[in-house]
């Protein structure tokens, strides 16, 4: 195998969920897949003479730098669609004021079921090529911190997981990872 300068790479890319470019990144983005084995070694012996893939967890961790509710819940999982401003609240808002009349709310507690949301993860190398991750059904696995700090931006981390389809076929079943030639 000869060395490839061009295969050297530096830089982010684009988040999407559910088609949707949930803003900014800042800092690395994680794909890790990993792979949970049973290993048969017979009494006789020292190694193991088998192994099966029993488990597969594949997920993907970005930052992002753009705190805009539409996008913390796609992250969070909260919902598939972007969903217009609300004019008003089921409760008494009188412990605050918006100083206008229109803003966008994430209501917190008690679903026990999570949206799946395609993902895509697109980076671009210097000469063009793109390096791309797709996950045909992820979940949130994010445990959301949004830290509010007093001199530096405030981005959050977002964890999806990918979730096998069981309508593809074996091999298949998660995602994909593709790359430019």
């Amino acid at each position: 195998m000869a060395a490839e300068t061009e295969n050297v790479t530096l830089g982010s890319g684009v988040l999407y969920l559910n088609n949707v470019d949930v803003g900014h990144l800042k800092g690395d983005v994680e794909l890790t897949m990993a792979r949970e084995q049973l290993e048969f070694k017979p009494s006789n012996m020292t190694g193991a003479v088998k192994s099966f893939i029993i488990g597969e967890n594949i997920q993907l961790k970005a930052s992002v730098a753009e705190l805009n509710l539409d996008n913390i819940k796609l992250a969070y999982g909260v919902t598939t669609a972007i969903q217009a401003s609300l004019t008003s609240l089921s409760y008494d808002p009188s412990s605050f004021s918006f100083g206008g009349n229109s803003y966008d709310a994430l209501t917190i507690g008690g679903s026990k079921t999570q949206n799946e949301v395609p993902l895509r993860f697109e980076h671009t190398r210097p000469n063009g090529n793109k390096v791309v991750v797709i996950f045909y059904n992820a979940v949130s696995i994010t445990e959301l911190v949004v830290p509010f700090k007093e001199v530096d931006i405030t981005m959050y981390d977002v964890v999806f997981k990918g979730l096998a389809d069981e309508d593809r076929s074996e091999g298949d079943m998660v995602g994909v990872l593709l790359e430019g030639v």
